[in-house]
C-alpha cells in the first residue's frame, strides 16, 4: 500500500483508496509523507461543505493577493477518510464532494464572505472510503476521474496469523522462558483467534435489529491487546492462557450479542475452535461466570489483570468502592451491586485500563449504564466528566466543554479522564461528528483558538524536548494528540431501539468500530429480586414504630381498663410475597409486549426503568395508605380516649352530686322561705313606691315654686347690680376726710345711718346701748 501511494507523490493528481475497515488504508497515508520534512500532513473527515471547506482553508497561509497553500516550501497532503460518506441532497449532490471536485478541476474555489476566487496550490488530496453500500454511495467519474484507484483487499489468513503470532510470541517468550508449554500455545491461540473472527465476519451480519453487528481487524487486535494485559505471576501453566484468552473472545465478540441465542451459537463456535486447535476440552476450564478483574488485588503497587476465583469477594468488593464512592461524591448513587451490575462493572473498568479504549454502551432506559460507569472511573481513580445540558445550550459551550474540560486536560495536564456522552444529550447531530472524530483521530477540526495553540506548543515544548522529539509544531501537536488518544476514554450510552440509532451508527461508523461494545440485556429473575427486595426492605406491612398504637376499646371495657393491645405484624414471608408480585407483574407485561408486537406488529418496550417506577409506585402508595390509616386510627382513638375520660368525668359529677344532694335540699327549703318573705315584702314595697311618687310629685311642686323664687330673685340681682355698681364706684371716690367726717357725726343723717346699720349687719357687729 506505502508503495503504491509513493508512486503518486510526483504526480498532481490525488489517490483514492478503496477497502473495509481496518485494511490499512490509513495507515499508508501517513507513511506517505513520514520520510517526507517538506510535506505537511491533514487528516479529517467531511459530511458538510461549510465544514470541509473551513477546516481547509484554516490550514492554509497566504502567499500573495488571491493565491494560499501551505507554509512555503512545503506541500500539503490533505487525506480524507470516509470519503463516499457525505449524504446526498435532494438532487443527488454530495456538496462536499462537490466542493474538492471543484478544486480539482479549478485549483480552487470561493470565498464564501467575499465571493473572491481562491487559487490554491501545492496541496494533494488523498482519500479512503469502503465499498459502497451500508450508507456509504457512489462517486461520480466526474469526482473520480482525478484519482489514481488503490484498492485494498482484507489481508489473507497468513498474514493474520504471521502479525499477531509475533506480538504473542514475542510476549510468551519475554516472559515465560522456562515453560515452553505455554510458548507453545501461540499458534493455537492465534489459529483459533483467526478463525473465529472470520466466522463471526461472515455469519454475524448486521441487521436492522443487529445493526452493530460490525467487525474488522479492530476486534482481532483486542483480543491479543487483552491477553497482554494478564498477569504473567498468574499465568503458571497452559490452562490459566487458555482461560485468559477464552475471557478475551468473550469480551470482544460475545458482550455485543444481543440475545440468548447467539450467545449460546458463539459458545459453541468458542468451544469448537478450543478442541480443534488447542485440543483442550471447554469442560476443564467451565465456570458458570469467567470474569476478570484487575481491582480484586489491592495490596499491590500496580493493577493486576487476573482471574476472579470468588464471586462473592467480588460482589463485596463492588460493594465497598460503591460506598467509597457515595462517600467522597456530592452525587451518591443507590445501587444495588447485583451479579450481572458487577460484572458489567468489570466488563467497563477492562475497557477502561486499556489505552485509547472506549465504549458504546447499548441499552434501554435504566439499565444503570451511566451509574456503573461512573463506578467504574471511580475504581480507576479516573476523572470523569459528563456534559450539562440547558435550554442554551449550543455549539459554542459543545467545543468550550470539549476544549477545556476534555482534550486538554487529557493533552495538556496528562490526566486520565473519562467522558461520558449519552444519547439523550445529543442537542445536534454535529455533536456525534465531533466524537467521531476524537475516536478515530484524536481531534477535532478548528476546535482550538490561536490562544489555545500557543498554550499546547509552550506546555509540551519540554516534554518534546526530553522525548527526542523535532521542536516542529506539528510534531508537538502530534505529542499532544498522542496523549489524548492515552488518557481519553470516551464511553457512549445509546439506546438501541428505533431508526434513528442505525442511522448515526450509519452516519458515523466510528462509534462502532473504536469502540468496544457492551450489550445490556434486561434483567435477569435474580436482579429484580435483589432490586425489589432492597427497594421495600426498610418497608414494614403492619404498625410503624413512630404510629400510636391502636387501643382497643368497647363500652364494657372503657370503665375497667386502660390497656393497649399492638395489631399483630404481618409475618416475614410478606416481604417475599411482594417482591415475587413485582417480578410477576414485570415478566407478564414483558411476556404481553412480546405478544402484541408479534400479533400486531407494533413495539412496547419494557425497560428496568419501568420496573424501578412500580417499585416507586409500590411504595408511595404504601405510605400513602399507611398515612391515611394512621389518621383514620388516630381519629378512633382519640374519640375513643374522649369517651373513656367524658364517661369518668360524667361518674365524678354523679358522685359529686350525690355528695351535695342534702345541701341542695336545704338550699331549697331557704328558697322556697326566701320566696315567700319576697312576697311579702312586695306587699310593702307597693306601698314605699306610693308613698316615694307622692313624694316626688310633691318635692316637683316645691322645684317648680323653688324655681320661680330663684327667678324672682334674679330679677331683683338684675336690678339692684347697677346701684351696686354705683356704690362701687362711689366708694372708690371716698378718702380719709370722709371717714372722719363720719365718725364725728352725733347726730348722723339718715341715709348715713342706714349705710352703716347695713354695714354692721355684714360684719357681725353687734348693736351698742349708747347712753344718751
Amino acid at each position: 500500500g506505502g508503495g503504491s501511494v509513493s508512486g503518486v507523490r510526483s504526480g498532481g493528481s490525488g489517490s483514492s483508496r478503496c477497502g473495509s475497515r481496518g485494511s490499512r488504508r490509513c495507515g499508508g497515508c501517513y507513511l506517505y509523507g513520514a520520510g517526507d520534512e517538506s510535506r505537511a500532513q491533514l487528516c479529517c473527515r467531511i459530511l458538510v461543505r461549510a465544514q470541509t471547506q473551513d477546516i481547509l482553508d484554516a490550514r492554509l497561509d497566504k502567499r500573495r493577493k488571491g493565491v494560499y497553500g501551505p507554509p512555503v516550501g512545503k506541500k500539503c497532503v490533505v487525506f480524507v477518510d470516509d470519503l463516499n460518506m457525505p449524504k446526498k441532497e435532494k438532487y443527488g449532490a454530495q456538496p462536499p464532494i462537490e466542493l474538492l471536485r471543484q478544486f480539482l478541476d479549478h485549483q480552487g474555489w470561493y470565498d464564501r464572505k467575499t465571493l473572491a476566487f481562491r487559487n490554491i496550490v501545492d496541496v494533494q488530496i488523498v482519500g479512503a472510503m469502503g465499498p459502497p453500500g451500508g450508507g456509504r454511495n457512489p462517486l461520480t467519474a466526474r469526482f473520480t476521474r482525478h484519482f489514481n484507484i488503490i484498492s485494498f483487499t482484507q489481508l489473507a489468513d497468513d498474514s493474520l496469523k504471521h502479525i499477531f503470532g509475533t506480538i504473542l510470541r514475542s510476549f510468551l517468550n519475554r516472559n515465560f522462558k522456562e515453560k515452553p508449554e505455554i510458548i507453545q500455545l501461540t499458534d493455537s491461540i492465534v489459529d483459533a483467534t483467526v478463525a473465529i473472527y472470520n466466522t463471526i465476519s461472515t455469519e454475524l451480519l448486521p441487521t436492522p435489529s443487529r445493526s452493530h453487528y460490525t467487525f474488522n481487524l479492530r476486534d482481532l487486535s483486542k483480543v491479543f491487546q487483552g491477553v497482554l494485559s494478564g498477569d504473567v505471576n498468574r499465568i503458571q501453566q497452559p490452562a490459566h492462557l487458555i482461560k485468559l484468552w477464552c475471557h478475551e473472545c468473550t469480551r470482544v465478540f460475545e458482550d455485543r450479542l444481543i440475545d440468548d441465542d447467539d450467545r449460546e451459537w458463539f459458545r459453541s463456535l468458542l468451544r469448537t475452535n478450543m478442541q480443534l486447535s488447542m485440543d483442550f476440552s471447554w469442560e476443564t476450564i467451565k465456570k458458570d461466570r469467567l470474569i476478570y478483574s484487575d481491582f480484586m488485588v489491592t495490596s499491590s503497587e500496580h493493577k493486576i489483570y487476573c482471574e476472579v476465583e470468588d464471586v462473592d469477594k467480588l460482589v463485596k468488593a463492588t460493594e465497598n468502592y460503591l460506598e467509597y464512592y457515595n462517600g467522597t461524591s456530592d452525587t451518591p448513587m443507590k445501587l444495588v451491586m447485583f451479579l450481572d451490575a458487577v460484572e458489567h462493572v468489570t466488563r467497563i473498568s477492562r475497557i477502561l485500563r486499556q489505552p485509547g479504549g472506549n465504549a458504546l454502551l447499548l441499552g434501554v432506559g435504566g439499565s444503570g449504564r451511566q451509574s456503573l460507569t461512573r463506578l467504574a472511573a471511580s475504581i480507576a481513580e479516573y476523572d470523569i466528566f459528563q456534559i450539562e445540558i440547558s435550554k442554551k445550550y449550543s455549539m459554542v459551550e459543545w467545543h468550550e466543554d470539549l476544549r477545556k474540560k476534555v482534550l486538554m486536560r487529557a493533552g495538556l495536564e496528562n490526566r486520565p479522564i473519562v467522558f461520558l456522552f449519552s444519547d439523550t444529550q445529543i442537542v445536534m447531530e454535529s455533536f456525534l461528528e465531533d466524537i467521531n472524530n476524537i475516536l478515530n483521530s484524536g481531534d477535532v477540526p478548528n476546535i482550538y483558538m490561536p490562544d489555545d495553540m500557543e498554550n499546547i506548543i509552550s506546555t509540551l515544548r519540554p516534554v518534546a524536548v526530553s522525548a527526542g522529539i523535532p521542536l516542529s509544531k506539528e510534531n508537538i501537536f502530534m505529542l499532544y494528540i498522542q496523549r489524548i488518544r492515552r488518557n481519553l476514554h470516551i464511553v457512549l450510552c445509546m439506546s438501541p431501539i428505533g431508526e434513528l440509532f442505525r442511522n448515526r451508527l450509519r452516519m458515523f461508523p466510528s462509534l462502532v468500530n473504536c469502540s468496544t461494545i457492551d450489550w445490556f440485556s434486561g434483567w435477569p429473575v435474580e436482579a429484580l429480586r435483589n432490586v425489589a427486595s432492597d427497594a421495600i426492605k426498610d418497608m414494614t406491612f403492619g404498625p410503624t414504630s413512630h404510629s400510636p398504637e391502636p387501643t382497643l376499646v368497647t363500652v364494657s371495657s372503657m370503665r375497667k381498663s386502660h390497656s393497649r393491645d399492638p395489631l399483630p405484624r404481618a409475618p416475614s414471608s410478606l416481604h417475599h410475597a411482594v417482591v415475587e408480585m413485582c417480578i410477576a407483574m414485570y415478566q407478564s407485561v414483558e411476556r404481553m409486549s412480546k405478544r402484541f408486537t408479534a400479533e400486531l406488529s407494533r413495539h412496547n418496550y419494557v425497560t428496568p426503568t419501568h420496573y424501578l417506577e412500580l417499585l416507586h409506585l409500590f411504595h408511595k402508595l404504601m405510605e400513602n395508605k399507611r398515612s391515611s390509616m394512621n389518621q383514620l386510627r388516630a381519629r378512633l382513638q382519640l374519640g375513643l380516649d374522649r369517651l373513656l375520660v367524658t364517661a369518668q368525668e360524667v361518674k365524678l359529677l354523679q358522685d359529686e352530686l350525690e355528695a351535695t344532694r342534702p345541701l341542695l335540699h336545704a338550699a331549697s327549703m331557704e328558697t322556697d322561705q326566701t320566696m315567700k318573705q319576697i312576697e311579702k315584702d312586695k306587699v310593702g314595697a307597693a306601698e314605699t313606691r306610693q308613698n316615694v311618687q307622692n313624694e316626688e310629685m310633691r318635692a316637683s311642686r316645691e322645684a317648680d315654686m323653688t324655681k320661680s323664687i330663684a327667678e324672682d330673685a334674679q330679677r331683683d340681682l338684675e336690678e339692684a347690680l347697677p346701684a351696686l355698681e354705683g356704690a362701687i364706684a362711689a366708694l372708690a371716690t371716698l378718702n380719709r376726710n370722709d371717714i372722719t367726717e363720719v365718725k364725728n357725726f352725733v347726730r348722723p343723717p339718715a341715709g348715713v345711718k342706714l349705710v352703716m346699720e347695713a354695714i354692721c349687719i355684714m360684719k357681725g357687729v353687734k348693736p351698742k346701748k349708747t347712753e344718751k
